[in-house]
């Protein structure tokens, strides 16, 4: 190229700065070449030494919510307004990512593969971040949960997904269990009392016959005691309800708020009724209500009886994780290109900047951009370049 072309060049250079930048490419393209060449080729060579690491993933579906009262279709009109969300062997309420991610599931799994050798680290604490970093666990959109495990050895990978799956189950079945066994001794102790409340108005009734010599026929305003006896023993349900609510959830939940609501509805309705001015009735009516109430527990005893023995798995494995057959990372292709991209553009800014060092010219020149100068023109001299 001629003195008068590149002239020519410069002139329209500064009327389009993008010729500038492509004319400066053109001058210093040597220098950009082989620098962005070197190291890419060094990004290579490390890419390829790096350690392959191997994901395997396993999908878990957690079960549904349990309805313990379908089985009591014809036992009382009581038991099929009732859900089985308060009761039963509920592990639905427990977080199955609070699980997996406890500081206890962690230790199973460092302790069962021995990861603090595996991942050379000093101590368990150290092991359990190193482990958090290699494991994810998500709850996708269509519900199910994926246990994703890195690891240099596939096989590896896989097994501790699994065992995730397996500390999940058997963590889930305990705390099932416990809560199954809360909850029959809560209805044990109300069925019990409510026994007791029967005996003694039986034998409060069968007293007052005894003593007035008379016989309360149970045909007698039936259909208002039964009514009242009704009304009752929702009452108590209600406060079942609430109770076992209190255990599981705060005092701002809407379902809580909704029973509150309720129960104080069915108080004031019975606050409504008439009461008998003949004693006798009052104690048959007595009876009617424990008769309602222990209607409604019995079932529900029976029931809590038969969750607290579950021992069964309670998760459904919709894949297991397999030992993976390609690698996961890293991805080589973008090591190489992300240093490619990086090494261009540093490379360019660099010869931009020396181009200007060398372009312009001053008569008084600081120290600095005399250093600057000289180092300018030796990189030239190293690329043998002649600008």
């Amino acid at each position: 190229m001629s003195e008068i072309q590149e002239t020519q060049i410069i002139e329209q250079n500064d009327k389009f700065p993008f010729w500038k930048f492509i004319y400066i490419l053109l001058r210093w393209k040597k220098f950009i070449t082989i620098n962005v060449f070197v190291l890419s080729l060094i990004s290579v060579g490390i890419s390829l030494l790096l350690p392959l690491w191997f994901k395997s993933t396993a999908s878990i579906l957690p079960p549904k919510e349990q309805d313990m009262f379908g089985m009591f279709g014809g036992a009382s009109s009581l038991l099929q307004s009732l859900g089985g969300k308060a009761f039963g062997q509920n592990v639905g309420t427990y977080s199955y990512l609070a699980i997996l991610k406890s500081r206890n599931s962690m230790e199973k799994v460092i302790q069962k593969f021995n990861l603090i050798s595996v991942y050379e680290e000093e101590n368990i604490d150290k092991t359990i971040e190193a482990l958090e970093d290699n494991v994810s666990f998500e709850v996708q959109n269509d519900g199910n949960i994926t246990i994703e495990v890195f690891d240099k050895s596939p096989k590896r990978a896989a097994n501790i997904a699994n065992y995730f799956v397996e500390i999940l189950n058997s963590t889930s079945i305990q705390l099932g269990t416990q809560e199954a066994k809360n909850n029959r001794e809560f209805i044990e102790n109300r069925l019990n009392q409510c026994r007791n409340d029967l005996k003694n108005s039986e034998d409060s009734l069968s007293i007052f016959q005894k003593n007035k010599s008379i016989i309360i026929s149970p045909d007698e305003k039936s259909s208002a005691i039964s009514a009242y006896a009704e009304l009752y023993a929702l009452k108590a349900k209600r406060e079942i309800e609430i109770d076992i609510l209190k255990k599981t959830v705060n005092e701002d939940n809407q379902q809580l708020k909704q029973k509150k609501i309720e129960l104080e509805e069915i108080s004031k309705k019975l606050s409504s009724f008439p009461q008998t001015g003949v004693e006798g009735f009052r104690l048959y009516r007595e009876i009617m209500i424990q008769q309602k109430i222990l209607e409604f527990l019995l079932p529900l005893y029976e029931q809590a009886k038969i969750n607290e023995q579950k021992d069964i798995p309670v998760l459904l494995v919709l894949d297991k994780a397999a030992p993976a057959i390609e690698k996961s990372k890293p991805k080589r292709s973008i090591v190489v290109l992300v240093v490619f991209f990086i090494s261009f553009f540093t490379f360019t800014f660099l010869s931009i900047s020396m181009d200007k060092v060398i372009s312009e010219t001053s008569t008084q020149e600081t120290y600095t951009e005399k250093k600057l100068r000289d180092f300018t023109h030796s990189i030239l001299n190293i690329y043998k370049m002649n600008l």
